[in-house]
């Protein structure tokens, strides 16, 4: 029987939601459950506008889910609305039938008619494949920046089986979005890299309101510059791992407020901390802190504005940050 394709009706919510909780339980790496707080921080109360979500339904039973998060990039003084496949999943009986290429094709069709520019994600293994098929672009896989402090650690979580969970953090470390908002401002950018556009409310919509995981941050103010490092920790059985997931402020200080994320990480028993590398932030000089190259996710585009194809095709000219990943 062939499935139909459409777009998803609030009516559909807890459908979805149990479908992603049965799939994703068995695939991702945490161990988060999806419910309707997540479900309204997500895909409804996005600064950047609801999510365009497809379902794939068999006699009235969802079958298939295809989401699209809305998300905003500038470069010079233009901003590209863009959306990114971030959870897709369909039924264990119904897979290899085509129908996760058929939901994604539907969403396509339903973002060029709202003038979307970009569609950009971050594929594993299994969806790479479809992506490609459909006419994306692969970057390659994105390259991280690794600190191990603790290598006895790191080298036992390899042959652990357990899930990452979350951990809260530290009040001392506690975030203050109007503070973030001020420095981005401050230092607002019209260079080549494209950027995530930092609309009003997008931190205390992205760091403070996530509805499963805490964030914190650490501050550098040097030769009057500042940088905030925004982070988030793991924790794998008695493993803990940071992970820098935006960086805000002078891209000349990038070093001193990695140096206060390390001290605070050393603080909070951390065994490895980890960062996307950033050209425009110049963390490829990390490697002055004893920071470890590592490749680690892909990195695919389409470009539907086809003026942007000679921008968002070259991974340098890429802004990169963790947090642009919408499970981290």
């Amino acid at each position: 029987m062939e499935p139909l394709i459409r777009q998803a009706t609030s009516d559909d919510r807890e459908s979805i939601l149990q479908l992603l909780n049965h799939v994703f339980t068995q695939q991702q790496r945490s161990t988060f459950v999806r419910g309707n707080e997540y479900w309204n921080w997500k895909y409804q109360d996005n600064p950047f506008g609801n999510s365009l979500i497809t379902v794939a339904e068999i006699e009235n039973r969802i079958i298939g889910v295809d989401v699209l998060l809305p998300w905003e990039f500038r470069i010079r003084n233009a901003v590209i609305k863009a959306l990114q496949p971030c959870e897709s999943a369909v039924q264990m009986d119904y897979r290899g039938k085509g129908i996760f290429t058929k939901m994604r094709i539907y969403g396509l069709a339903n973002a060029r008619k709202q003038d979307v520019d970009l569609m950009f994600n971050f594929p594993n293994q299994y969806s790479l494949p479809t992506n490609l098929s459909l006419g994306w672009q692969f970057l390659g896989k994105i390259n991280w920046r690794v600190k191990i402090l603790k290598p006895g650690c790191v080298v036992r979580e390899m042959f652990s089986k357990g899930k990452a969970e979350p951990v809260d953090i530290d009040n001392k470390y506690i975030i203050d979005p109007d503070h973030i908002d001020h420095i981005a401002q401050k230092y607002i950018s019209n260079d080549g890299f494209l950027k995530t556009h930092r609309v009003s409310g997008f931190h205390r919509w992205r760091y403070i309101n996530h509805p499963n995981r805490s964030y914190g941050m650490v501050c550098s103010e040097k030769n009057r510059e500042t940088t905030i490092a925004v982070f988030t920790i793991n924790r794998n059985r008695n493993n803990y791992e940071m992970i820098i997931v935006d960086l805000v402020g002078s891209t000349d200080n990038t070093i001193p407020v990695i140096k206060m994320a390390l001290m605070a990480g050393r603080q909070m028993n951390i065994s490895f901390v980890a960062i996307m590398n950033n050209l425009r932030f110049k963390t490829n000089e990390l490697w002055k802190l004893g920071f470890l190259r590592r490749k680690l996710k892909n990195m695919v585009v389409l470009p539907l504005d086809s003026g942007l194809e000679n921008i968002v095709t070259h991974y340098s000219n890429w802004s990169l940050m963790a947090g642009m990943h919408d499970s981290i």
